[in-house]
């Protein structure tokens, strides 16, 4: 707040082809979680689930309307509590499937980042190349000394086992490719959104730098941060405009409007979801109270 008061004020959409383009937007992010959605859906069903297909294109809505107005990516807890009965199957179960699908989306980002970034752009260095390496090389000897050490612990394998059943389960080719096909298309899409965005404040993006941009802000909205990722996404948001050429004032433009085509339909819908379907709010202050305790 403290830089964008200090750029020229931003131009918000005017002309009937920005006002397109927001609802375009619009539209592309509903149809992003749609798929979303049904690999979620997918995740569930493979786990011995039986979850109804709309309560996993619901619960989605409401899961990201939790992240959008509670820090730390509190809206998957509310998932776990609010899907596993529905679903018939544990809340580890249900939190492995989400490990699954974060996992999916680190692959394609990173791949995207490294590759479009570094490859294309030059926007990344070589010596930030070999950092993401190195962090890479640094997740897989922990993870590989942590499974260890958990196979000489019996409880501990029978507690953890169920969490870590979707994400092993991708190591079976239809599946996993499967799944990770619908994660490109996911991730394809958020793009063609992000481009969207910057058509409706007058800022034009090839599809290069659409990926560019959209692999730049997504790393940096994985780590927890304040409701709606408030802070990460916009840091990143901001470099990235600027690599591409872009002022101060058009950056601001474009997270404000960013910010409104990501937070505000699906916030709303979710809110709608969660009071006619899922017990309103009050079941949401349990589902937290729940998830804490």
């Amino acid at each position: 707040m403290w830089w964008a008061s200090r750029q020229d004020p931003p131009e918000l959409p005017s002309s009937g082809s920005e006002l397109t383009a927001l609802v375009g937007a619009i539209a592309l992010y509903a149809l992003a979680t749609v798929v979303r959605s049904e690999r979620w859906q997918r995740l569930l069903v493979d786990e011995g689930a039986t979850p109804r297909r709309f309560d996993s294109y619901a619960l989605t809505c409401v899961g990201y309307m939790g992240n959008n107005v509670l820090p730390a990516r509190a809206g998957d807890a509310i998932r776990m509590v609010l899907m596993a009965p529905r679903a018939k199957t544990s809340k580890r179960t249900v939190i492995g499937t989400l490990l699954a699908e974060r996992l999916l989306d680190v692959a394609v980002l990173v791949a995207i980042f490294v590759i479009v970034g570094y490859g294309l752009l030059g926007e990344v260095g070589g010596g930030s190349v070999e950092i993401i390496a190195l962090v890479l090389v640094g997740l897989a000897i922990a993870t590989g000394v942590g499974y260890l050490g958990l196979r000489r612990n019996e409880r501990m394998m029978q507690f953890v086992a169920p969490i870590a059943s979707a994400t092993l389960g991708l190591r079976r080719a239809h599946h996993g490719l499967l799944l990770l096909g619908l994660t490109v298309v996911i991730w394809a899409i958020e793009a063609g959104v992000w481009m969207s965005a910057a058509a409706a404040v007058g800022f034009g993006m090839d599809p290069i730098e659409g990926l560019y941009i959209v692999a730049l802000a997504s790393v940096f909205s994985l780590v927890p941060s304040g409701p709606a990722y408030a802070g990460t996404q916009d840091a990143a948001a901001i470099l990235g405009i600027k690599a591409l050429g872009g002022t101060g004032a058009q950056a601001v433009a474009y997270i404000v409007m960013l910010r409104f085509i990501i937070v505000v339909p699906i916030t709303i819908v979710g809110l709608v979801l969660l009071a006619a379907r899922y017990g309103g709010l009050g079941r949401l202050r349990r589902a937290r109270l729940e998830a804490s305790g």
